[in-house]
């Protein structure tokens, strides 16, 4: 469905390493790129557990629901005048979440948890998956929240019927499978018709696993817009424009031949 053309958006997705189970240092360094680039942007996007990195221990340093890491991030959008995203742990409907978040200034917040559990890095074992998908809105645009393995499963990612614009996956996706990252990143903005932003960590984990980064911002007909150096920390910034994701949709309408189908949580 077509629908009144929002204003462009100015995305800024945060490449960087994270500091092995020390929620401190972590606000800090969010705090850091927040105060660098909020100027120059409308909403800036964090890997996957930014406050911990992705362990079981982690767990164990989930926030309380609304709780510090919570209360901080409002402050520092607030403060700084942008919208933030990425995810922690964080205890949501009564139990451990891995959880999306979308913070804007005037406090609004918007959370979705993980749906889709990575059971070889155990993480079955200490969150809860999803039960419901929400669509978030920014500034008119329309934004599918999900987190690294959520990735891989198109049937959650299917945009029926152009109900999202954008589809934002924040990730601790390690080097041995980067290409599978790259491009189902892609592939998800081609069979969606929508811009995709792919936020991923760099550097080493407290289990020895290696991260590239490769994140990317890429258009709805899979060319990437701009994307981050190999193993390198980094902020990649881009401006996204409603007009031609409006005209490829009209022009091509693929989305109007999709299959229907009963997404069962």
């Amino acid at each position: 469905m077509l629908q009144t053309s929002p204003s462009p958006l100015r995305i800024s997705a945060v490449q960087c390493s994270i500091h092995w189970n020390d929620v401190s240092a972590n606000l800090q360094r969010i705090e850091h790129f927040v105060c660098n680039y909020a100027a120059t942007s409308d909403l800036i996007v964090f890997p996957e557990t930014i406050t911990t990195g992705f362990s079981s221990e982690a767990a164990q340093l989930a926030d309380r629901e609304q709780g510090e890491v919570y209360q901080r991030l409002l402050q520092l959008s607030h403060r700084y005048n942008v919208a933030l995203a990425g995810s922690y742990l964080s205890t949501f409907a009564g139990s451990i979440h891995n959880v999306f978040f979308l913070i804007e200034p005037s406090g609004r917040v918007q959370l979705q948890p993980k749906r889709h559990l990575f059971a070889p890095g155990g993480e079955k074992e200490f969150v809860h998956p999803a039960t419901s998908r929400s669509i978030f809105t920014l500034h008119g645009w329309r934004i599918l929240p999900i987190i690294c393995y959520d990735l891989r499963f198109p049937v959650w990612c299917r945009n029926v019927a152009n109900e999202y614009d954008l589809l934002i996956a924040v990730a601790n996706w390690p080097r041995p499978r980067r290409e599978v990252f790259r491009t189902l990143l892609r592939a998800r903005a081609m069979e969606n018709l929508c811009y995709v932003v792919g936020v991923n960590r760099i550097g080493e984990d407290g289990h020895h696993l290696v991260y590239s980064g490769d994140s990317v911002i890429v258009n709805p007909r899979g060319k990437i817009l701009v994307e981050a150096q190999e193993d390198t920390e980094e902020v990649i910034t881009t401006t996204l424009d409603y007009t031609p994701l409006q005209e490829l949709r009209r022009k091509f309408p693929v989305w109007a031949d999709a299959d229907s189908f009963l997404l069962q949580i």
